[in-house]
């Protein structure tokens, strides 16, 4: 398998290897294009002045009669070579003396001695040669007596064409080589950033998450970088916070379970004649059920969560009653731990479509904190209002409230406040989920030493 180095190497030179062979094409075609324009511009500006010469001092004798009387003389300063011909194309006079029979009277030397064309132009061999001639009409008493044509070989063009052709063959082989080594250079610099990535991530995806990734730049490859860095912190940091919450929902298994194995032991060697020591024991054995009971259902609502299993069960539901159904509930409570509860409801709360236990459930819960974070003597309010979208649900308290730093974490899975009083971590992730289930929000804002107040919010249009 062609490693990502290699790929991109071999695409940048490809495509320089492609632009130059094109560039390369265009710049002989040019460059042929050029030379050949040149010299059939020369051969025309020398023919036409010779010709007009001819034309203009020697018209009033024949064409053959011009010859003999050495009329040529004017045009053997040029470096073509020339040659007279009559209109049946028998050549009567050539510049440098080599002999012809005629050429062959072709259509466009029929309308040139017909007077059809001024002049016209052709590439042809002599001898085996390649030559471009170009051709004129010459004149007598105004009737066309034949045609001067001057002729140039195309040797000494081809073969600067071909020189050219040869150094910019050259430089392109130079352009391709350098180009390589740019090329190598340039994969390097992906490619190395790449290796690296890959094999931190490999590293990760094996379970190592604290060694980083190098950053070489500030661009994509280096936003992966510090994209996948951020990911092991997280992983580590909800891996720290795992195992912590392993331990503390441990230690919480253990105490009510010592305490009932313990309470069990007593009863068990107990003669049962001290009914209050047998009944304080039954109620400290059904305090430690309840709490195991409910640190199992949390245990239970966060796999669900974390599976995507929650699910609600909706029906029209009286905010109202059941916000002061929960009260009651927890009332009992509340007064047994020295506090105070207040319920305050504005206006006409509206039916909604909701799953009733579940949002029982989370108003327990936020009830049930507040009731752990205040000290005795403090008070705990219930809010419960309506606007035109939604309805409100606020819990505030006069507690000892959550700092800035842990405010920011106490909806996060595991995640355990440093108060002794914290829970297992679970309760407000599960809470949260429920919330969002139902299209709402869970808002906390607190202070430390003033309070904390809670507060849920329900559309009262659900989405399905």
């Amino acid at each position: 398998m062609a490693s990502i180095k290699s790929k991109i190497a071999g695409g940048y030179l490809i495509s320089i290897i492609i632009t130059i062979v094109f560039v390369e094409i265009i710049a002989i075609v040019a460059i042929r294009s050029y030379y050949y324009r040149s010299l059939e511009e020369r051969l025309t500006n020398q023919i036409s002045i010779s010709s007009n010469f001819y034309n203009t001092y020697f018209y009033n004798s024949t064409l053959r009669s011009n010859v003999a009387n050495d009329v040529d003389l004017f045009w053997e300063d040029t470096d073509v070579k020339a040659q007279i011909i009559d209109k049946n194309g028998n050549i009567i006079m050539d510049s440098q003396g080599e002999i012809f029979d005629k050429i062959e009277r072709n259509d466009n030397f029929k309308n040139l001695i017909s007077g059809k064309n001024r002049m016209y132009k052709e590439k042809t061999d002599i001898n085996g040669v390649s030559v471009i001639s170009v051709y004129m009409p010459l004149y007598y008493n105004s009737e066309i007596d034949g045609v001067l044509r001057f002729i140039s070989s195309t040797e000494n063009i081809n073969e600067s064409i071909i020189k050219l052709s040869k150094y910019a063959v050259m430089s392109g082989i130079g352009v391709v080589i350098l180009s390589s080594f740019v090329s190598v250079l340039i994969s390097n610099s992906v490619s190395r950033p790449l290796k690296n990535i890959s094999d931190g991530a490999e590293k990760m995806a094996k379970g190592n998450f604290k060694e980083k990734i190098p950053k070489f730049a500030d661009d994509e490859l280096g936003k992966l970088s510090d994209t996948l860095n951020y990911m092991s912190e997280e992983i580590l940091k909800n891996e720290k916070v795992k195992n912590e919450f392993i331990a503390s929902v441990s230690h919480e298994l253990r105490t009510p379970l010592t305490s009932i194995k313990g309470w069990s032991i007593v009863l068990k060697s107990s003669d049962f004649e001290d009914e209050e020591e047998i009944k304080e024991g039954l109620d400290i054995i059904e305090q430690e059920v309840d709490r195991l009971t409910y640190l199992v259902e949390d245990l239970l609502d966060f796999s669900k969560l974390l599976s995507g299993n929650i699910t609600l069960k909706k029906q029209n539901t009286d905010m109202e009653e059941l916000v002061e159904s929960v009260c009651r509930q927890v009332n009992p409570r509340i007064r047994n731990e020295g506090l105070g509860l207040s319920l305050k409801i504005d206006g006409q709360i509206p039916i909604v479509m909701v799953d009733k236990n579940r949002i029982k459930q989370v108003l327990i819960n936020i009830i049930d904190n507040a009731i752990k974070f205040t000290d005795k003597g403090g008070n705990i309010g219930v809010h419960l209002r309506a606007d035109e979208n939604n309805i409100y649900m606020s819990v505030k308290d006069n507690g000892s409230g959550i700092s800035k730093e842990d405010l920011l974490k106490v909806k996060e899975k595991f995640y355990k406040g440093n108060s002794s009083k914290s829970s297992n971590g679970i309760g407000l992730s599960v809470c949260e989920e429920i919330m969002e289930l139902h299209n709402g929000k869970l808002k906390i804002e607190s202070e430390i030493n003033i309070g904390t107040e809670v507060t849920l919010s329900v559309p009262i249009k659900l989405l399905s």
